[in-house]
């Protein structure tokens, strides 16, 4: 939990989606976050792919719960400086995949679950690793 507790470049971004609509399209939230941080559509000439580049660390999460499915992401952009920019093209891409209500929120307003969850030592293994396989990428699409 202290290393993104104290880093400012953590940002919390949470998707909810309807049950029926996302196993409609996806068949689990690991899917979904396939076809969100490794798929070839492009925006601003910019692969899915090549996009996460901007991204150093994150975890994430899913709850399904009253007929929906929440994806919560623990990110840890690069760059502070572009983080509007870069988490409203991340909005934009995941409403490309399924269009539904997206969050995004510092982690000092993360739920009291989420905090119990981090800061457990048992808690962390309800998070998915993101980048666990990208530690030698190059930062540019071919």
């Amino acid at each position: 939990m202290n290393k993104i507790e104290f880093d400012k470049n953590w940002f919390i971004l949470e998707v909810s989606m309807k049950l029926n609509n996302f196993f409609s399209k996806f068949k689990n939230p690991s899917h979904f976050y396939r076809c969100l941080s490794q798929g070839n559509w492009r925006f601003l000439k910019q692969s899915n792919r090549s996009f996460f580049y901007h991204f150093s660390d994150g975890m994430y999460r899913s709850v399904i719960d009253n007929e929906k499915v929440s994806l919560i992401f623990f990110l840890r952009i690069k760059n502070k400086s572009n983080i509007q920019s870069i988490t409203r093209e991340l909005t934009i891409r995941i409403k490309k995949l399924m269009n539904s209500p997206i969050k995004v929120y510092g982690v000092g307003e993360m739920t009291k679950t989420d905090n119990k969850l981090l800061t457990s030592q048992n808690g962390k293994k309800h998070y998915n690793p993101i980048f666990k396989r990208r530690k030698n990428h190059k930062e540019t699409d071919k």
